[in-house]
């Protein structure tokens, strides 16, 4: 196998990649499924009428900045993937009993559910994916500059002939 299809290769099966098809896949099933209802669906909250504000476009534009690849891309993804947590948490907190409500929902997405992919409570389960996702990748991306600096730093006392210790 040549390096140029190692290297497509590794960037399909690369974590970021897949987290990338998954938020594809959730936002094009529930924009399908938004435009086949013909009424307001008051249990889903991304449903009718639609917005482009909603938990799987947030999740597919935190997706995208994510592969970016980049610091910025890892503080973006990381501050979308907080909002969603922290607007979950918010309606958790308004609920009476959440355990209960929560119980209930993950009794009907197993039963009558057909795929876990569209729930509401996997959005939210995604979000906390792609916050470690991008925590992991800010903190490698971090520790590798503080790296190649150390190396550099080493390489060019070294070069100057100078010690750590003046003599």
């Amino acid at each position: 196998m040549n390096q140029r299809s190692k290297a497509i290769l590794f960037e399909l099966v690369d974590l970021r990649s897949i987290i990338l098809v998954f938020a594809v896949f959730n936002f094009i099933l529930v924009w399908t499924w938004d435009r086949q209802i013909t009424f307001a669906c008051v249990v889903c909250p991304w449903y009718h009428p639609w917005s482009y504000l909603n938990e799987p476009t947030i999740l597919l534009v935190a997706a995208v900045f994510l592969r970016a690849n980049r610091w910025w891309g890892n503080t973006t993804a990381f501050i979308l993937a907080c909002y969603l947590i922290g607007s979950f948490i918010y309606l958790l907190s308004r609920i009476e009993d959440p355990m209960a409500g929560l119980r209930g929902d993950w009794r009907i997405i197993r039963m009558d559910y057909p795929y876990i992919v569209g729930s509401w409570d996997s959005q939210y389960l995604f979000a906390l994916i792609i916050l470690c996702c991008s925590i992991f990748y800010f903190a490698r991306t971090i520790l590798r500059r503080n790296a190649l600096h150390r190396t550099a730093d080493i390489k060019s006392l070294a070069a100057s002939g100078g010690g750590v210790f003046p003599n």
